[in-house]
């Protein structure tokens, strides 16, 4: 059993506070820039979708024919 008269038992408990200014400051900006490295790697690696000319003919315009 514990002995209530310890010095342990006898020690105030602390005051939680919230964080000051520049805590909250580097936490923004830590979490900022996990979001950014987030947004990074989820890109895909490949080159970007070539586009296609607007006067390049599609298949639904080919009106040639199979045979």
């Amino acid at each position: 059993m514990v002995d209530p008269n310890s010095a342990r038992a006898l020690r105030p408990l602390r005051q939680l506070t919230l964080p000051g200014g520049r805590t909250l400051l580097r936490a923004g900006l830590v979490a900022a820039l996990l979001g950014l490295a987030a947004a990074v790697l989820h890109t895909p690696t490949g080159c970007p979708p070539a586009a296609v000319p607007t006067d390049a003919p599609s298949v639904a315009d080919d009106t040639r024919g199979a045979g």
